[in-house]
C-alpha cells in the first residue's frame, strides 16, 4: 500500500470522531435562502458525491455494536458542505452495506424531503428502523418554495411524504429554521399544527447570519431570540411536541463547574480564566460566580465574540483561535493587577486534533500568550 492519504469525507469523520456518523454527500437540489455556504467567511469544499469505495472505509468505522442511531448525510464538523444523502446514486446500496455492518441501531438519514415519493419511500423498507429527518420550515408552498427555492412539484413530494412515511412505520423528525421576519409567527404555528400528527420531535435552529450577508438577506434572517424562545416554550405546551430550540438564550445551561475547578485548585493554578462563546456567557458567569467562594483559587468569565463570522453568531462551535486570541488579549489587559495562570476553552470549537474550522490549533494560544491552556 502506498497512499496514506485520507479523503476529505474521511479526514472528517476521524477529526469528528464519531463512530455513528457516515456523511455522504455535499451535492444538493435546493437553494436555501439561509444556506451557510453563500456566507461563510472561509472556503467551504463541495466534494460531490462520495464515491462508494471511500463510503465502504467510513462504514468500517461505524460502530458494530448497537447505538442509538446511525446518522447518514452529516458532515461536521463543518468544513465540507453538507448536500442531500437521497440524491447519491448508491444510496440503496450504502444503505444496505450500513444494515448489514449493524442490523439493530436505527439508520438516521437527513433530507429535505424532495425525493420522497411514494416508490422511493417503497425501496426504503427493508432497511428499518430507520428514521427520516426532514427540514421542513414552512408548510405554506409560497413560502416554501421561497425558502428552498424549487418549484411546487418538490414542495408536494414533501408535504405529502409525512403521510406516507408514518404509514410504512418510518421515525420522522423535522428540523425547522424558523424565519418570522418572512412568512410571520402565525405561519410557523400552522406548520407545527401540521407536522403534529406525524411527529412530536422538531429540531429548531434559529436563522443565523455572517457579515458577509447582503442587507437585504439580513432583514430576513435577523430574530429576536428571546422573542422566539418565548414562541416555542408557548408552542411546545400547547401542542405537546419537543421543539428543541438550540441556541436557546433563555434556557437553562448545561453547565457544572465544580469538579473542574477543584481540579485546577489541585493542578495548583492559582487564577483561572474561563472563555465562552455570547450565547453562553450571561449564564455560565453567573453560574461560575455562584461556585467560585467554594473552591479554593480564582474563577473568572470573560465572553468572546465571533469576528471571524460576525453578524449574528453566537454560538461556541463556530468561534476560532483568531477570536480567542482577541478576547484573550483583551482579557490580560484587564487583569493585570492578577496574573492569570490557566485559560480554559469550550472544546466544541474543536475537532479531535484541536483544529478550529480554519486548521488552526490551540496549542498556538498557550505558546503566544505563555499561558497554558485546557479545552473542556
Amino acid at each position: 500500500m502506498d497512499n496514506f492519504s485520507l479523503s476529505k469525507f474521511m479526514y472528517e469523520t476521524v477529526a469528528c470522531g464519531a463512530t455513528n456518523q457516515l456523511p455522504v454527500s455535499s451535492v444538493c437540489n435546493a437553494r436555501c435562502l439561509f444556506c451557510s455556504n453563500k456566507m461563510n467567511p472561509f472556503k467551504i469544499h463541495r466534494v460531490g458525491f462520495r464515491p462508494l469505495e471511500d463510503v465502504k472505509k467510513g462504514i468500517a468505522l461505524l460502530s458494530p455494536q448497537p447505538v442509538p442511531e446511525i446518522r447518514i448525510g452529516d458532515s461536521l464538523p463543518g468544513r465540507i458542505s453538507e448536500g442531500e444523502a437521497l440524491l447519491h446514486p448508491d444510496i440503496f446500496e450504502i444503505l444496505r452495506l450500513v444494515r448489514e455492518k449493524n442490523q439493530t441501531s436505527v439508520i438516521q438519514v437527513s433530507t429535505n424531503g424532495t425525493m420522497l415519493t411514494r416508490k422511493f419511500i417503497e425501496k426504503l423498507k427493508p432497511f428499518q428502523p430507520l428514521k427520516v429527518t426532514i427540514s421542513y420550515h414552512s408548510n405554506t408552498p409560497r413560502n416554501w418554495r421561497r425558502i428552498f427555492n424549487l418549484k411546487e412539484d418538490k414542495y408536494k413530494t414533501a408535504s405529502d411524504s409525512f403521510f406516507l412515511l408514518l404509514k410504512e412505520g418510518f421515525l420522522i423528525e423535522v428540523v425547522i429554521v424558523p424565519l418570522p421576519k418572512l412568512v410571520g409567527y402565525p405561519d410557523i404555528e400552522d406548520t407545527l399544527k401540521y407536522l403534529r400528527p406525524f411527529t412530536k420531535d422538531v429540531i429548531i435552529f434559529p436563522p443565523g447570519y455572517s457579515a458577509k450577508a447582503p442587507p437585504s438577506l439580513r432583514k430576513i434572517l435577523d430574530s429576536d431570540y428571546s422573542e422566539m424562545s418565548r414562541f416555542f416554550t408557548k408552542m411546545r405546551k400547547k401542542y405537546l411536541m419537543n421543539l428543541c430550540l438550540m441556541t436557546d438564550p433563555l434556557k437553562p445551561l448545561n453547565f457544572d463547574p465544580r469538579a473542574l475547578m477543584l481540579e485546577t485548585y489541585k493542578a495548583r493554578f492559582s487564577h483561572v480564566l474561563w472563555l465562552f462563546s455570547e450565547a453562553a456567557y450571561g449564564h455560565a458567569k453567573k453560574i461560575l460566580g455562584d461556585h467560585d467562594p467554594y473552591v479554593p483559587n480564582e474563577h473568572s468569565a470573560f465572553m468572546v465574540k465571533n469576528h471571524t463570522y460576525g453578524g449574528n453568531i453566537i454560538c461556541a462551535g463556530l468561534l476560532m483561535i483568531q477570536d480567542y486570541r482577541k478576547a484573550i488579549r483583551a482579557a490580560l489587559k484587564k487583569s493585570k493587577k492578577e496574573k492569570i495562570a490557566l485559560l480554559i476553552l469550550p472544546k466544541i470549537s474543536f475537532d479531535r486534533f484541536g483544529d478550529d474550522l480554519l486548521g488552526e490549533n490551540y496549542s498556538r494560544l498557550s505558546s503566544e500568550f505563555g499561558v497554558p491552556v485546557w479545552v473542556r
